[in-house]
């Protein structure tokens, strides 16, 4: 499976820790989840929704100038796995081509054991959080 080089450092990163870790990691990862950018906050209507998630998960992909592509994400911080998970694709993800999105296999996450650390209802909302990234990668906002 050939992945994007950020996700695939994010899935090595994942595979070799304890479940602690993991729940540690996903906790920082929600930290540091990037803010809505100000021209979406009244503008939800654009953005792609996810029912998937329990959670209410808006997200929209921009299209650069250099043909990657940008993702930005709507999710309430009282949500710290969904946004933990969520930031795992943002981050592994963000600035890699439409190529690159569309070939990442909906199990790519597999070598993670992320199903010691979060529930099955979880990794079904992640898995539909990336199926919504790849549709809104191919019908993305001008960058």
């Amino acid at each position: 499976m050939s992945l994007p080089n950020k996700l695939q450092e994010i899935v090595n990163d994942f595979s070799s820790m304890t479940r602690e870790e993991k729940l540690e990691t996903l906790i920082g990862y929600a930290e540091t989840f990037p803010p809505l950018p100000d021209r979406y906050k009244e503008q939800r209507d654009r953005m792609e929704t996810v029912p998937e998630c329990m959670t209410a998960v808006f997200l929209v992909a921009e299209k650069q100038p250099d043909d990657t592509i940008l993702f930005y994400f709507d999710i309430p911080p009282q949500s710290p796995t969904v946004r933990g998970l969520a930031s795992i694709l943002h981050d592994g993800l963000n600035g890699a081509t439409l190529g690159e999105i569309l070939s990442v296999p909906a199990d790519f996450y597999l070598p993670m054991n992320l199903q010691e650390a979060v529930s099955q209802q979880r990794l079904n909302g992640f898995v539909g959080v990336l199926a919504h990234m790849k549709h809104a990668a191919v019908h993305p906002q001008p960058g």
